[in-house]
């Protein structure tokens, strides 16, 4: 294993809107600062840049969210602060880093090799990913998550398809059409599984409004081009199954029941080549797990979330935590929350005194009391319902990885519901995704056995923050590496290579 050693007073993982920020932040103090991000461009999710190779000559066509990617990007780096890509933490003990540096296309640039970051104050914003739904056909070519095709587009400037089905849940499924559509994709249907907007949820959202104006204003523009275009926007309605011989060539949706449950007799079919799913998304908690951060469950802030004070500090010293890891909330909170962990790892290194950094956190404090009333306002719609996860059938695959049916996994929860035995009873979770995709499924299986609450407690409503469902089932043992690395890379050098391993 490679011995180079860095050390800065504050790493920041994640280099989204929230890693972006809290960078800026501390470097702005006069603090060393590191940013490392797996992918190849800056800026998370909706802020993604373009990758390598691609030259922007006119920003206003890429739209808002690459312009604001742009900024928190050169906010960061005016700063100061040191900005690393393809480079992602395998491991981690409170403020004690062990990171991969991926090697670089064509032989230049990263090394490829494992590198130790010792730093003072750790800021873990490591986002999330699209939560995995599971239905007959889901693994077909042709199907993609919301984020999939959001990195094709905004990374790649690929267009995922030619007639194009949306499927989801929450403000995502009035956004991402739409966001489609102004990209030129044919979009031809959108399904909501949440009820349409009423008199009382406009009401609430309206009173919720005040600092909110431009999600206001966001929400009801999305609407209006879905109109302007033709884009079907159905409510109560999920996918069921996605049918074709060797790619999606259609889909099958239904009504569904305030829980999500798929009304009988109410299935309609649509020919398409490709299907876009969002039914939200789940935080990227496993390097918080290896930290040791304490977590609570929350299915309509994405799952399992780490718990943070008003400084976003978690409860072990020196490691704070900011963006969606802490509750899917969306860009704005999680560039507010970075400026939080900013001056939180500012203050605790003595480079602003507590007077100074109270006085600088107003105004995102205020800002994110705003985004929170929205979000309160906005369950009443999008509450996650335990029905997206009934959807399967003996034979549909669950993990996609290992290629491991319901049926198998069926059998192995016959005698167990401990994850760990599943895992080793069925090798679902061993993949290259290591359970990224299937264990909240898997989860969702043990629930149901437990009880029938499925993804919610006791009532199996879908609402978490009760005992119960998904929420009283213990993960997986979080172990490093936290994402596949070549086992060159970590090999100390005291073994011994009789010709056995080829290395590129």
């Amino acid at each position: 294993m490679s011995s180079r050693t860095q050390s800065c007073a504050v790493l920041v993982v994640g280099g989204g809107p929230a890693g972006l920020s809290a960078a800026a932040t501390a470097a702005a103090h006069g603090l060393s600062t590191l940013l490392v991000d797996e992918r190849p461009s800056l800026g998370g999710q909706i802020h993604r840049q373009p990758g390598p190779g691609f030259r922007v000559t006119d920003a206003r066509r890429l739209g808002r969210d690459y312009r604001r990617g742009l900024e928190l990007v050169e906010e960061a780096a005016r700063a100061g602060a040191g900005l690393r890509t393809q480079t992602g933490v395998v491991a981690l003990r409170s403020s004690h880093a062990v990171c991969f540096e991926e090697p670089a296309a064509g032989g230049g640039g990263g090394s490829g090799e494992i590198f130790e970051v010792k730093a003072e104050q750790v800021v873990l914003a490591p986002g999330a990913h699209d939560r995995p739904v599971a239905f007959p056909g889901w693994t077909l070519p042709g199907v993609l998550t919301a984020g999939g095709a959001q990195a094709l587009l905004k990374a790649s400037r690929v267009v995922p398809g030619n007639r194009v089905a949306f499927a989801g849940s929450g403000p995502l499924a009035l956004a991402f059409p739409a966001q489609l559509r102004h990209y030129g994709v044919n979009v031809v249907l959108a399904l909501e599984a949440g009820p349409g907007p009423g008199l009382r949820q406009v009401a609430s959202l309206v009173a919720a409004g005040h600092g909110n104006e431009s999600l206001l204003a966001d929400g009801l523009r999305y609407r209006v081009q879905l109109a302007r275009w033709h884009v079907p926007l159905r409510y109560r309605r999920i996918v069921v199954r996605a049918e074709g011989d060797g790619r999606v060539e259609a889909v099958v949706h239904a009504a569904v029941d305030s829980s999500w449950n798929p009304v009988p007799g109410s299935e309609e079919t649509l020919a398409v080549d490709t299907l876009c799913v969002g039914y939200g998304f789940v935080p990227s908690n496993e390097l918080f797990r290896l930290a040791g951060c304490a977590q609570r469950y929350d299915e309509d802030l994405g799952g399992p979330i780490v718990e943070v004070d008003e400084w976003q500090r978690t409860s072990v010293p020196g490691v704070l935590a900011a963006g969606d890891g802490t509750g899917v909330r969306g860009a704005p909170v999680a560039v507010d929350q970075g400026v939080l962990a900013g001056l939180g790892a500012a203050a605790a290194l003595g480079a602003v005194s507590p007077s100074t950094a109270e006085g600088l956190a107003a105004p995102a404090r205020r800002r994110l009391a705003a985004k929170e009333r929205f979000r309160k306002a906005l369950l009443s719609m999008y509450a996650v319902g335990p029905g997206v996860y009934r959807l399967t059938t003996p034979g549909t695959v669950i993990c996609r990885c290992e290629e491991v049916t319901r049926r198998h996994l069926d059998e192995a929860l016959a005698s167990t519901a401990d994850l760990n035995v599943v895992k080793s009873y069925t090798r679902a979770g061993m993949g290259l995704c290591q359970g990224r995709n299937c264990q909240r499924q898997i989860a969702a299986l043990v629930a149901e056995r437990a009880g029938g609450a499925g993804a919610g407690g006791d009532g199996g409503d879908g609402r978490t923050g009760r005992a119960g469902g998904i929420a009283a089932v213990e993960p997986t043992t979080a172990r490093p590496p936290v994402r596949p690395v070549p086992l060159g890379a970590i090999a100390d050098d005291s073994i011994r290579d009789e010709g056995l391993f080829v290395r590129d």
